[in-house]
């Protein structure tokens, strides 16, 4: 679900280091430095970067249409582009036999038939749509705590980086335990959350097959 249009599940952060008081000035230029490419096959894959979080094609980035009220709100597009392994091997059997008729061989050694693999699936992967994925992430201004709507810890490390590299200041992730510590320090607490307990909140069952 948007951040713009309802609930969501989401990883918080904090930002390690709160931003210069002329940050805003630089969002457009930072973003737009690192708003996402298309996937060029013959390097990578897979691409990622910064879009419009209400519109996935809009890479030109503003602050006017990223900013709604203190909260900075973008889209992290992701998209990679696979093909199937089986028409994969079909294609380069394929292949390797018209080159075989055509160099009036029986066999092509394994360099050749590792560069024919290459060739043959950078030439489909060009053909393919690539698969498209749209996370959302807020920034409050107020609080500079950071929200983002992916779960999966590989996918938030990319967006841990990359909002690294283009905001440069890195984020802390908001553990509870952080979270109920940085409560403790602005209330002088700190002793009081150390000297805390574990509590077993799920119920507790005998195993009566060992008596």
């Amino acid at each position: 679900m948007s951040l713009t249009a309802g609930s969501m599940t989401c990883r918080c952060y904090c930002l390690e280091d709160p931003p210069p008081k002329t940050f805003l000035a630089n969002v457009e230029r930072d973003m737009k430095r690192h708003a996402f490419r298309p996937v060029q096959v013959e390097r990578s894959p897979r691409s990622l970067g910064w879009v419009n979080a209400q519109n996935v094609l809009d890479t030109d980035l503003t602050l006017e249409k990223i900013r709604f009220d203190d909260f900075l709100v973008f889209g992290l597009r992701v998209d990679r582009v696979t093909v199937n392994g089986r028409l994969l091997k079909a294609h380069v059997a394929a292949a390797i036999e018209k080159a075989l008729r055509q160099r009036e061989r029986k066999t092509l050694s394994r360099d050749e038939r590792t560069a024919f693999v290459e060739k043959v699936r950078l030439d489909l992967m060009a053909k393919q749509m690539p698969l498209t994925g749209l996370y959302d992430a807020a920034w409050s201004l107020k609080t500079h705590h950071v929200y983002f709507s992916a779960t999966g810890d590989a996918l938030n490390q990319e967006f841990c980086d990359l909002f690294s590299d283009t905001f440069h200041t890195a984020l802390t992730p908001l553990f509870p335990f952080l979270r109920a510590e940085r409560k403790a320090k602005s209330e002088g607490l700190v002793d009081e959350l150390l000297a805390t307990m574990p509590v077993q909140l799920s119920p507790q069952y005998t195993d009566v097959s060992s008596r």
